[in-house]
């Protein structure tokens, strides 16, 4: 009898739905200055379409084309770069809309799935262009809307990301957290609004 010995690596789990989802953030800019006048937190989504388009049409001399994977690089581990281009042809990035709330969305063209360290690695490299290389480049622009023209950070201090595989998981955690927070914010207001009351109550005597 030949016995042979199997060894198994964890993977991503991106070919099913082989797309990188990420937290964003936007805002509305004023058309004289240039400045932001007003935040879009979790109201972003309904410039869903024109942010889109402006990500596929966006190109400079130094980033000519919409596909991080020409911009992606691991100079000090060449080995882990060849398995990461071998499984990732493209990655194109563009948003959609969860409701009100709008994701960078990084659509792969994939050969085969990546490891739980290769998609570590591809991750962090992704995080990189997304703050100092082609998603900087673009947070330099406006993107004109049907009112006010906004702009859109794929970099911030609390990025998150996500797989297509967990999507379902986060949008719900997220969820939770956002009415949580909505929870503690109106507790938080309920004696503000009582003691208001009691003085209106008591100046009207």
């Amino acid at each position: 009898m030949t016995w042979v010995e199997l060894h198994y690596k964890a993977t991503a789990g991106l070919l099913a739905d082989p797309c990188l989802y990420s937290t964003i953030r936007a805002g509305r800019v004023d058309p004289e200055t240039g400045e932001t006048i007003e935040a879009l937190y979790d109201d972003a989504g309904q410039y869903c379409e024109s942010i889109a388009q402006r990500l596929d049409a966006f190109h400079t001399d130094e980033y000519p084309a919409n596909d991080m994977m020409r911009y992606l690089h691991w100079p000090d581990d060449p080995q882990m770069e060849a398995a990461i281009r071998d499984k990732v042809r493209s990655a194109h990035v563009t948003v959609e809309a969860n409701g009100a709330t709008l994701y960078a969305k990084l659509e792969l063209e994939m050969t085969a799935d990546l490891t739980i360290s290769e998609f570590e690695a591809f991750t962090k490299q992704v995080e990189c262009q997304y703050r100092d290389g082609w998603g900087a480049e673009f947070e330099l622009i406006t993107i004109p809307t049907s009112d006010a023209p906004i702009y859109l950070r794929l970099w911030h201090d609390d990025i998150a990301f996500f797989t297509g595989a967990v999507k379902g998981r986060f949008l719900e955690q997220r969820r939770q957290e956002r009415a949580a927070l909505q929870s503690g914010i109106r507790k938080r207001a309920a004696p503000a609004a009582k003691s208001a009351a009691k003085t209106k109550k008591w100046m009207e005597r």
